[in-house]
């Protein structure tokens, strides 16, 4: 798909007259019209105060809010901070379009991209609409590092509590920092930077065309720069709090964005990253910010059963997945009397002989990856109890240690790769 097919004449028209521009920032809305005035003078401070001198534009990709969202974002007042004196040299031009297909931040996200690359935008931003607690801070961290061609990828780092993320934590960052041999500390939690030429790469992509739904399109975003090699930087930005917004996904749907995505992304780039021979930390910008949320009190033992269970009825399934040693562990950690140990090298090889599995069509990609579900339950259950007790660097330890075992073992998962299967 061309760039002139992504976007609307209406949209084209407003570009054409706001000019070429060093920093774009980008807003995929639908329906947020609770978060977005606020949102918006947010931005235009961070704008004046940190890019005074840079032509700037704010992009509202709405997917058809019919809650007054555009227009909002049109009329949404100066904030006092900015009529006080810290007025940029420049004006900040506000665009809004609603773009064509089905509403979603992936279409959104694609019509800012299109947008960037047909301003010749320097560096990109693109701000999760529902976010709360943005900061005129955040658009220093996410785009400085892109006004000053330091970095083609800018993720951030917010602060999280222990039993925050598991999916992240026990599994996605984990498995693509080995993977692909960066190691991140990352949300990936729908707020990035990148640079114009990414942007322009990006736009055209086939990937596109496949379901992006929610996390997946940061999962990819993300697993292709570090497959093509590109400059990564990370940055700590404060607590992300967003607004509710529609259904939350459920489980197996999350799941399915995020490990689906991931096994698919192994699967394109298995020629690079095969070819890799260690891991080093991709770097963070900034101080640290620490959250002060006090963790939830948790109920473990739904989790527990969901893995019991699992292992139980679906055995017939894993035997085509894991190996018999591995679901041998698996069993044993099931019917265990005492309290579910999944240790960290038990759960890496279990990760790994999936992902081997998906490469290898041993059956239904989205079958095979909702029969991880349990399992990651299960590991997740007994993590939790582990870390129970633990103080912030402890709980960070403990996840730098599960990495390290993800990236001790990478050759296995090589070795598990290369081994001919049904296709």
């Amino acid at each position: 798909m061309t760039r002139a097919s992504i976007l609307s004449d209406e949209l084209v028209r407003q570009l054409v007259a706001v000019g070429q521009v060093d920093i774009l920032v980008g807003l995929p809305t639908f329906n947020n019209a609770g978060t977005i005035e606020t949102l918006v003078q947010r931005l235009h401070v961070g704008l004046a105060k940190f890019f005074p001198r840079e032509r700037t534009v704010i992009i509202n990709a709405d997917g058809g809010s019919d809650d007054g969202t555009p227009d909002l974002l049109r009329h949404a007042p100066m904030a006092e901070e900015e009529m006080r004196g810290s007025a940029s040299l420049r004006t900040t031009h506000r665009v809004s379009a609603t773009y064509a297909g089905l509403p979603g931040r992936a279409g959104g996200v694609r019509t800012v991209f299109a947008a960037a690359d047909l301003l010749q935008a320097r560096a990109v931003v693109l701000i999760d609409p529902t976010i709360t607690s943005m900061t005129p801070e955040w658009l220093a961290g996410l785009a400085q590092p892109l006004a000053k061609n330091e970095a083609d990828l800018v993720l951030p780092v917010h602060p999280r509590g222990r039993f925050e993320g598991p999916l992240l934590n026990q599994l996605a960052r984990p498995l693509l920092s080995a993977v692909y041999g960066r190691r991140l500390r990352s949300n990936m939690a729908g707020t990035f930077g990148c640079s114009g030429r990414f942007a322009s790469r990006m736009v055209r992509h086939p990937m596109w065309e496949r379901d992006l739904t929610g996390p997946a399109l940061d999962v990819w975003l993300v697993a292709t720069a570090m497959a093509e090699d590109l400059r990564l930087t990370q940055s700590y930005v404060g607590p992300s709090v967003v607004a509710p917004h529609g259904a939350r996904p459920g489980l197996s749907e999350l799941f399915q964005q995020v490990v689906g995505t991931t096994f698919l992304c192994m699967e394109q780039h298995a020629n690079v990253w095969k070819g890799l021979a260690e891991a080093f930390d991709v770097p963070v910008l900034g101080t640290p910010h620490h959250t002060d949320t006090p963790d939830p009190a948790l109920d473990l033992a739904p989790m527990v059963e969901r893995f019991r269970t699992g292992v139980r009825d679906l055995a017939p399934l894993l035997r085509d997945i894991v190996s018999p040693e591995t679901l041998a562990r698996l069993q044993a950690a099931a019917q265990s009397e005492a309290s579910v140990r999944v240790p960290d090298p038990l759960w890496a090889i279990t990760v790994y002989e999936f992902a081997a599995a998906a490469h290898q069509g041993v059956m239904n990609r989205e079958h095979l990856t909702q029969a991880l579900v349990p399992l990651y339950l299960g590991r997740t259950a007994s993590f939790f109890a582990e870390i129970a007790s633990a103080d912030e660097s402890a709980h960070t330890q403990r996840l730098a240690a599960l990495e390290r075992e993800f990236e001790g073992l990478r050759p296995y998962l090589v070795e598990r790769w290369n081994v001919e299967g049904r296709r």
